[in-house]
């Protein structure tokens, strides 16, 4: 078995960020599932979007990895 790295607390602050993508759940082939939340921050030009910080999270439920956001109110 592979080492793992597991930090139980951790808070980091991205600044400035200009776009967060969140990919779908898929089957990460190993009987569980995976998606990744990526943060992208300003680049030296305009049409630049360097990834600043990719997020994987895995879970053995597809269930487990939904994100819920609030309700929107115009």
């Amino acid at each position: 078995m592979p080492t793992t790295t597991t930090l139980r607390s951790q808070s980091l602050e991205l600044n400035p960020i200009t776009d967060i993508e969140v990919t779908t759940i898929v089957d990460d082939g190993d009987g569980g599932y995976v998606r990744a939340i990526k943060f992208f921050g300003e680049g030296a030009a305009a049409d630049q979007k360097p990834l600043v910080l990719e997020v994987r999270v895995r879970a053995s439920a597809q269930v487990n990895l939904k994100i819920t956001t609030p309700e929107i109110d115009f």
